[in-house]
């Protein structure tokens, strides 16, 4: 009984030890990566932002980093436009081959999840961290956890929110008036308003409007109607593709029942939902809070508005934009004047600025309490529509290799609603590539 009596103390001992051991080493390595940063800068630096934001986007994050380096004269920031999205990605891909890589990016994390393997990426925890140069923990906390959640991995935090926007069924008032439909809530709500709505006046299967449109990309946009049936399509926690579940596959004839009862269609040559919608050739669109602009200015003459949208089993919500990264082959000062202008670019009242000039959303709740933007949602209220809802965010997998894999989806889709193969034989084949092309990517 003694012996067994002091094995445990012996044992409890050792525990205790190493756990404080283990705290005191964490406690250190914190202590070392933040001594490990620049905290000042003394003489010119010069940084490098590759991004797609053109138009008033554009010219909002030019006045921004203008306004910055008037405060910051010692930092110089270089704006470079590189197209749209995927030509940006593309972009950087080129450079982490060539090993030119740019300070900083606008980047999707699901992008970003690759630079992050390769160790290209800066943790930017330390500089948040840090007493001097850092955020206090209400700063930390006024961010939008779907947003910050985004860009972490693990205790890292990998990428900041920029150019936030929520996934938004936008109607028009005036046409759901006269038929005497209510803004649906729910997928069957959906579905009948569709019909509702469509006008085929000349019989001839090519309605004069439709009753909805969904944007070209239905592959990486169906992400939020899978959840909603109770699936991720694609699993970051689990590693795994969900495309032949029971789950995508009653989203999937949800969708196709729509398009197939020509009630609904994709955007096709109109390139964007919005566009049909803003022409009134469609009472419904789906697309982002980021379209509210192009909308605005499409010469629209009812009165439209935006809803979130409608749900099944699950209530979520789909927020998607893009982060901002550092990549950390610059010098220490370098990547500390890219921290600074991150700081800069999403504070409450820069990131207010922002939103009031573009679509998107701010990136900070204080914002939204704002006398100035309380102002400008008064006289946008449509703007106000994702706000409301952000506690029900949801973002999507970063998986390496989920691009590829959700465009071999896309892919079999396209014959699903071309009516040339079934649903199961569609899905059937999009898990099989798609798993393949995520192998490939991984390989790459």
């Amino acid at each position: 009984m003694k012996r067994r009596l002091l094995s445990l103390i012996l044992a409890s001992t050792m525990v205790l030890s190493l756990g404080a051991c283990t705290s005191k080493k964490q406690g250190e390595d914190k202590k070392n990566s933040q001594e490990s940063i620049a905290v000042k800068i003394d003489s010119p630096v010069k940084i490098e932002f590759w991004h797609s934001m053109k138009g008033e986007s554009g010219e909002a994050l030019e006045k921004i980093t203008k306004d910055f380096e008037n405060d910051n004269p010692n930092i110089k920031v270089n704006l470079v436009n590189q197209g749209g999205y995927r030509d940006l990605f593309d972009k950087l891909m080129g450079a982490a081959k060539s090993k030119t890589l740019p300070t900083m990016t606008q980047i999707y994390c699901n992008r970003l999840s690759w630079y992050i393997e390769k160790e290209l990426v800066e943790d930017m925890t330390p500089y948040i961290d840090n007493k001097e140069v850092g955020l206090n923990k209400e700063s930390v906390e006024d961010i939008p956890k779907v947003f910050l959640e985004d860009g972490a991995w693990g205790d890292k935090q990998y990428a900041f929110p920029f150019n936030k926007s929520e996934m938004v069924l936008y109607y028009n008032e005036d046409m759901l008036k006269a038929k005497g439909v209510e803004v649906p809530k729910t997928w069957d709500e959906l579905k009948e308003a569709s019909k509702k709505l469509t006008e085929d006046k000349n019989k001839d299967g090519k309605p004069e409007t439709y009753g909805l449109v969904f944007e070209n990309n239905i592959s990486t946009d169906i992400g939020i109607w899978v959840k909603q049936a109770g699936e991720e399509v694609i699993s970051e926690k689990e590693d795994k593709i969900n495309f032949n579940t029971k789950e995508t596959k009653e989203t999937v004839e949800f969708i196709n029942s729509m398009i197939q009862d020509g009630s609904a269609r994709l955007a096709g040559e109109d390139k964007n939902a919005n566009i049909p919608f803003g022409q009134e050739r469609a009472a419904m669109c789906i697309a982002s809070t980021s379209a509210i602009p192009y909308i605005k200015s499409s010469g629209i003459k009812s009165k439209w508005f935006s809803a979130p949208l409608p749900v099944y089993k699950e209530d979520v919500q789909l927020y998607y934009g893009t982060n901002v990264a550092v990549f950390n082959g610059g010098t220490k000062e370098e990547k500390l004047a890219a921290w600074l202008y991150i700081k800069y670019l999403t504070s409450t009242e820069n990131t207010a600025y922002f939103s009031e000039k573009t679509g998107y959303m701010p990136v900070r709740k204080s914002s939204w309490e704002l006398d100035s933007y309380k102002k400008f949602l008064k006289e946008n209220p449509v703007k106000e529509v994702p706000l409301k809802t952000i506690d029900k965010g949801y973002t999507g997998a970063r998986t390496i290799g989920s691009i590829p894999a959700l465009d071999e989806l896309g892919k079999e889709l396209n014959q699903v609603f071309a009516n040339k193969k079934s649903v199961d034989e569609a899905l059937k084949t999009a898990q099989e590539k798609g798993e393949k092309a995520m192998k490939e990517a991984r390989n790459n």
